[in-house]
């Protein structure tokens, strides 16, 4: 399975465009949150009309930056992963959306109590398959979230998760600047970045692993 994964879209289709032949080539586009600018559905719903002109293929949770609003949006369509479990072709995905707290008291932002609850729940519904992807806007704390200001901008709570569950493959955004690939234990955690800035991910999942990071031009 091939998967074209972005996150921190925050409003920009230039990008989208620019990656049409990406999208079209995977067989699934994740979307890790972030994807307005403006916070509101009506610009959620633009930018997924840009991804759907590729590919429906969609498995998304909603950012920090983004209201509940877009969630509702993602949900209707069938796209949302938020708290939720599906298995494809064998392998589990399950989703985080919004944050932990920030400085900034943004749009939607989680205790790390509701995230963890959020992460059981859709873990039950895939715990059984072989690999789990986890879908988290929010990085695990210490991997992956290193701010321009040297903080961590990641979640406890993500973190103790994959302490103690078998997850082979997290794909989060959150904070731009900590865009990379990063063992942490069992996990392979990747951090696409903002794709507003061009940068993406490609993972293929088969025998093995695999994840890569790119950028295209706009």
């Amino acid at each position: 399975m091939k998967l074209f994964a972005v996150s921190d879209i925050h409003g920009a289709t230039k990008p989208i465009e620019a990656a049409a032949p990406l999208i079209r080539a995977a067989d699934w586009v994740v979307i890790a949150g972030d994807i307005t600018r403006s916070k509101t559905r009506a610009e959620a719903a633009d930018v997924i009309a840009c991804f759907e002109q590729y590919s429906t293929r969609i498995l998304a949770v909603h950012g920090n930056w983004d209201r509940l609003e877009v969630n509702d949006l993602l949900v209707e369509k069938g796209y949302s992963m938020h708290a939720k479990g599906r298995l494809i072709d064998g392998i589990g995905f399950f989703g985080l959306g919004g944050s932990s707290p920030t400085p900034l008291n943004t749009a939607t932002e989680y205790t790390e109590e509701e995230i963890a609850l959020n992460l059981k729940t859709g873990y039950e519904q895939v715990r059984e398959a072989t690999p789990i992807v986890l879908i988290s806007h929010v990085p695990p704390r210490g991997v992956r979230d290193r701010s321009f200001l040297g903080l961590r901008g990641g979640s406890q709570s993500v973190k103790a998760f994959l302490e103690t569950e078998p997850v082979s493959l997290c794909l989060c955004g959150h904070i731009h600047e900590a865009a990379g690939i990063e063992r942490f234990q069992n996990t392979l955690v990747a951090n696409s970045g903002s794709f507003k800035k061009g940068r993406y991910l490609s993972a293929e999942i088969g025998f093995s692993l695999v994840a890569t990071q790119g950028r295209v031009d706009y």
